[in-house]
């Protein structure tokens, strides 16, 4: 068993599309993460659980500097698909340097409109917040995770938790 893992050092540049069409780069984004509803059981007292496949709303946001036609698009009162793409630079067991892609895909409804503070002298920082109801996250080319609320999906590094459960229905 090897001893090395690659490290992942600081992210290099990213872009934000909307249904296709470039919108943003060099933003700051968080992607959600899951949050299991919990159910209380008795043993020994009280021990929460999570119940996979019962989720807390998963929210995203974006925050991007000026407002352009970017903002625009993204800010629409309508759902929309949202990609992700950036870059991180690798370092290997060699001391070789490498860029890995990321990417990530996400099903948005508009929580917000935000609001927009102007300052002379200052660029704008807009925050917009999305309720998601799907996420698939690829790193380096590989699925890490994917959740589709609609269509009842829960893959984490390959395994379906929504199977037997969907299965049974």
């Amino acid at each position: 068993m090897s001893k090395w893992l690659d490290l992942k050092g600081p992210v290099v540049a990213d872009t934000v599309y909307s249904d296709n069409t470039l919108v943003a780069r060099d933003v700051s984004f968080t992607l959600p993460g899951l949050e299991f509803m919990t159910a209380d059981v008795q043993a020994m007292g009280n021990m929460s659980l999570p119940l996979i496949g019962l989720l807390e709303n998963m929210e995203l946001s974006i925050t991007k500097i000026g407002i352009d036609k970017g903002l625009r698009r993204m800010a629409r009162l309508k759902n929309q698909t949202l990609e992700f793409r950036w870059v991180q630079n690798v370092v290997e067991s060699d001391g070789e340097q490498k860029p890995e892609g990321c990417k990530a895909f996400v099903r948005v409804i508009p929580l917000t409109l935000p609001e927009l503070g102007v300052e002379v002298g200052s660029a704008t920082e807009v925050e917009l917040t999305h309720t998601v109801t799907r996420l698939q996250i690829y790193t380096g080319g590989d699925e890490y995770l994917c959740v589709d609320r609609l269509s009842r999906i829960l893959r984490v590094n390959g395994t379906d938790y929504m199977n037997k459960i969907n299965n049974l229905l």
